[in-house]
Order: structure tokens, then sequence, then C-alpha cells
């Protein structure tokens, strides 16, 4: 898997693992097919990292997402919500630090990424 983007700030650092090419302006079939296999990918990462930091959390982002019009949610869990709509994170007690996975597809005018997040920060 190469790593298409690379974005980091204090306390984080988010990689898109997988990029989607030309789904923005794609019939409404091919890109919820596309969508699905990213999803794949995601479950497929999600076992490999199981098996070394134990089952995750599953964490739905909506209300997170909701939150961010009244209250200043810390990033990157305000940026996450507003892309991904649900992600598996893992304690790696070792590193004090969450590792998130999770599938940006909610905005049907950007490409479809499979993200892999490193934050020191605890969600919200």
């Amino acid at each position: 898997m190469d790593i298409d983007s690379y974005l980091a700030g204090t306390g984080h650092r988010t990689a898109a693992l997988a990029t989607s090419h030309g789904l923005v302006a794609a019939d409404a079939a091919v890109r919820l097919a596309e969508t699905e296999r990213f999803h794949e990918e995601k479950e497929d990462l999600a076992g490999r990292l199981t098996e070394r930091w134990g089952q995750p959390y599953h964490l739905g982002l909506q209300t997170v997402r909701l939150r961010t019009a009244a209250e200043e949610i810390p990033e990157p869990w305000a940026e996450l919500s507003l892309r991904v709509g649900d992600v598996y994170l893992w304690r790696a007690e070792e590193h004090a630090r969450w590792v998130v996975l999770g599938v940006a597809d909610l905005d049907p005018s950007d490409e479809i990424q499979l993200l892999l997040v490193v934050t020191d920060t605890d969600p919200p």
C-alpha cells in the first residue's frame, strides 16, 4: 500500500493509504462500488492492526460532526468527523497514542480515501 498523501498537525499525523482517482465526476453506481472496495480494504487492515493492539473501539463520528457547529472540537477529530462516518481506533499504550482507521467517503465532491491517523488527542 502506497501512501498517497500525508498531513500533520500538533500531536497528530494523517496518511491517506489509498485514494480513488476520478470518482468526483463518476456515476453514482461506480462511486458506490469503489466505496465498498475501500471499506473492504479498511476491514482487511483493521484485522492486521487488531493482531497488534487487540480489539478496536468502533466510534461513529456523526455526533462529533454535529458538535462542531456549537463547540470547538480538537484536531484531528473535527476534520475526521467532516470526512469519515465512523472509525476503528486502538490505544497504542506503548506510544501513548491513538491509532485511527477510517474511510473518507462523506463528500461526493471529493475523492474517497482510506485514512490512517495517529494522534495523542483523546477522542471527543
